[in-house]
């Protein structure tokens, strides 16, 4: 009995002990990059009084954004005497006046001494406030081929999807891949902006999921069979990261997958940046396992985030050829496909997302930096 009271009197001066340890409490930030270097005041407090002097170390670490690039590098320790509260991060913003995505560094915290630490990092947001300046811009095609009329264009002008064109697909489930995020309609996932459709995949909690992002498709709106489809677009990159430009037949409520049969005019895996693929998939109905048949473009420098590239395809009767920058790559026909039925000779509709993990690329690791977008400049379709 003398020994548990003894336990029970130790354990009772360690929790007030713990109790009168104030906790460290901050806020994440969001700030306009700017045009020239800044410094920027990253407030910080206890919740309470410093009972006894405390410290703890602080830095900054680079997301999105890179450490002497976007950020003076800063590490430092604060420290608090007996009665204080509030303290200040004090670091320096590199601005520039190139357009490009909002960065993100951490405010990371560690080594704290008389103070508890419940959240460790907190996000400084670098908000882009330049112009687009069309450097990026890359490789383009023209808006009309000898003997095609150009029957459709999704060229994102204006600042939100097109509602008579486009439809958001949310939720998770893994979407028959195993893949890890939530699509949602978010203007953090999703938004028009200079002309181009952005989705963005980011890591955050949400749904029950580590990470969002957004799929949409042209379902019940556009429809099209045969022509020649071009387009533009500027891709994401990192392990686990795996966007797609394609299309499903248009019975697929009636008949299901494969049986619609599936075009993807582009898909990408994230730790393989300098390369494309083109497929087509089919089988029969009620299967849940498709036959395909797929060819892959390699960039032969850098890769597809570094600027924008052209992704086609000319569909005709019983043919499908892929191109990237109207270099043939790959073609499918019925002679592939027999004795099975081919089933591309019939309506398709669009489909852009981008994933994260699922059974090809694999999951995201400690190498992906997040946010990664998929830009579309247009969508064109020729007959």
């Amino acid at each position: 009995m003398r020994n548990l009271l003894l336990w029970s009197t130790a354990l009772t001066l360690m929790s007030c002990r713990t109790a009168e340890v104030p906790v460290l409490v901050g806020e994440d930030l969001r700030i306009a990059e700017g045009d020239a270097d800044r410094e920027v005041v990253f407030p910080v407090h206890l919740d309470a009084p410093a009972p006894r002097a405390a410290s703890i170390k602080v830095e900054l670490v680079g997301q999105t954004s890179t450490s002497g690039e976007d950020f003076v590098p800063m590490s430092s320790t604060l420290s608090w005497s007996k009665g204080e509260q509030d303290a200040e991060v004090r670091f320096t913003v590199k601005g520039d006046t190139d357009y490009e995505d909002d960065e993100t560094l951490w405010v990371a915290f560690s080594q704290p001494s008389e103070v508890l630490l419940p959240n460790p990092f907190y996000t400084v947001t670098l908000e882009n406030d330049d112009p687009y300046s069309g450097n990026d811009s890359g490789y383009v095609t023209p808006t009309s081929y000898p003997g095609y009329a150009l029957v459709w264009n999704e060229e994102f002008d204006g600042t939100s999807l097109n509602s008579a064109h486009w439809n958001y697909e949310t939720g998770g489930h893994g979407w028959g891949n195993n893949e890890l995020q939530k699509y949602r309609n978010d203007p953090s996932n999703i938004r028009v902006e200079n002309g181009r459709m952005i989705i963005t995949a980011r890591k955050e909690q949400f749904g029950g999921s580590e990470y969002t992002s957004a799929r949409l498709t042209t379902q019940g709106k556009k429809e099209f069979q045969f022509g020649r489809i071009d387009i533009l677009a500027k891709l994401p990159k990192g392990q686990g990261i795996w966007p797609a430009l394609w299309m499903l037949g248009s019975n697929i409520s009636t008949v299901g997958w494969p049986a619609c049969g599936e075009t993807d005019i582009m898909e990408l895996i994230g730790h393989e940046p300098h390369k494309v693929h083109g497929t087509t998939h089919w089988g029969p109905q009620g299967s849940s396992t498709s036959t395909y048949r797929t060819g892959t473009y390699t960039l032969q420098q850098g890769d597809f985030s570094d600027a924008y590239h052209v992704f086609s395809i000319i569909w005709v009767q019983d043919n499908i050829k892929f191109y990237v920058d109207d270099q043939l790559y790959h073609t499918v026909s019925v002679s592939h496909v027999s004795p099975a039925t081919y089933r591309h000779n019939a309506p398709f509709f669009f489909i852009a997302n981008v994933a994260v993990g699922g059974n090809w690329p694999g999951s995201p690791d400690a190498t992906t930096v997040f946010p990664q977008s998929m830009y579309v400049d247009y969508i064109r379709v020729f007959q």
